[in-house]
């Protein structure tokens, strides 16, 4: 993959408007996975524009998740529909033995491919509270992109729709080993429900292979016991580890989960910057060799239960690139030995050890 053939966004209105001058301009076919999507003040030209490009003879096929979308109006859906959108929610099948918290195994992917040559894969989702957040989201273009058809053509099949509608896009078989010198990108998709995640693997091969520096990024922390062995590992090697994370988030609980990790986080030298203002990017960069960015948080949910898609990058302009945005938010943010936690009050620490203790029940003791 080429330097030019790749935008790296930092925020979410700028990712906001690549995706839309793509989707302006889409010809063929668009095809589109996310998270949150509703027809508020940001999403409604986005959902004009797919309305106009559907009637206009593109393909749209659309998979929104049935609980990140909720408040998507009845209204907008029929209007998607009469005019050609091939809108489908996600909800995975129900199976007893799984037990309740097969509730909350959602799609957590955003992915956007226009003509099936431009492709966008991160963080980003469309609602307008999220429209002044940082958030790390990339547009690529050439053969990897296949990678992402063929994940959007499974989650279609997931969501009930029909072979015969995306066999060709399930013919791509692009291998990225093959060409792993030339492209220098990898795709890691989660699938939810399983005791094994690719992403969390990558976080801890981070950890436990990095010579000096990796620097971690994450709106929500809720790591396991491996994850925080391999934290200590890195640390008694010398290896700098830096985690960014927003101060206060969109999710109280998931707040003072985080808080709970910080002493221990501080106590084996791992350096903890908060921001002031919300930051939903999630990923890794390591030594300068490669980065990994998507839609995978440092936590649980991600890891296990979630169908997640990240982006693992070798170039080295590019890993650049993206450490430069990462230490734009670090420059920018508090770092937690300046905020004297260790003296904060007996309050606090109650909400954090309730917090914590509902996600341990929740998720269990991993």
């Amino acid at each position: 993959m080429e330097e030019q053939d790749c935008i790296i966004y930092s925020n979410t209105k700028n990712a906001w408007e690549g995706m839309f001058q793509a989707l302006q301009g889409a010809k063929i076919s668009i095809y589109w996975e996310l998270y949150i999507f509703v027809d508020d003040h940001a999403g409604v030209r986005f959902f004009d524009l797919l309305e106009q490009k559907s009637r206009g003879g593109v393909c749209v096929k659309l998979i929104v998740d049935s609980f990140g979308s909720f408040w998507l109006s009845q209204k907008r859906i029929q209007s998607l529909r009469a005019s050609g959108v091939d809108i489908r929610f996600f909800s995975p099948r129900r199976k007893i033995y799984r037990g309740i918290r097969q509730l909350f195994t959602r799609t957590h992917r955003k992915i956007l491919v226009v003509d099936e040559r431009i492709g966008f894969i991160g963080g980003v989702n469309i609602q307008k509270s999220m429209e002044d957040w940082d958030d790390m989201h990339i547009r690529i273009m050439g053969k990897p992109v296949r990678s992402l058809l063929r994940s959007f053509a499974k989650s279609y099949l997931l969501c009930g729709g029909k072979r015969r509608m995306v066999r060709h896009l399930l013919a791509y078989r692009f291998r990225i080993k093959q060409r792993q010198k030339r492209e220098a990108v990898e795709f890691i998709f989660d699938v939810g429900g399983v005791p094994f995640s690719r992403a969390k693997k990558r976080y801890t091969d981070a950890l436990l292979k990095a010579r000096e520096r990796v620097i971690l990024f994450s709106p929500y922390y809720f790591p396991d016991k491996q994850f925080l062995r391999a934290l200590w590992k890195a640390r008694k090697r010398g290896v700098r580890v830096d985690l960014l994370i927003p101060f206060r988030t969109d999710i109280k609980i998931a707040t003072y989960v985080a808080y709970s990790y910080f002493s221990f986080m501080k106590k084996i030298g791992v350096r903890v910057h908060l921001l002031q203002h919300m930051m939903h990017g999630k990923g890794v960069v390591v030594d300068d060799e490669w980065a990994m960015i998507g839609s995978s948080n440092l936590d649980t949910q991600s890891f296990f239960h979630n169908y997640e898609a990240n982006i693992k990058i070798s170039d080295k302009r590019i890993v650049r690139n993206i450490k430069m945005k990462a230490l734009s938010w670090l420059h920018g943010s508090t770092n937690l030995d300046n905020l004297y936690w260790e003296n904060r009050g007996i309050a606090q620490r109650t909400k954090e050890f309730i917090a914590l203790s509902l996600y341990r029940v929740w998720f269990g003791r991993k």
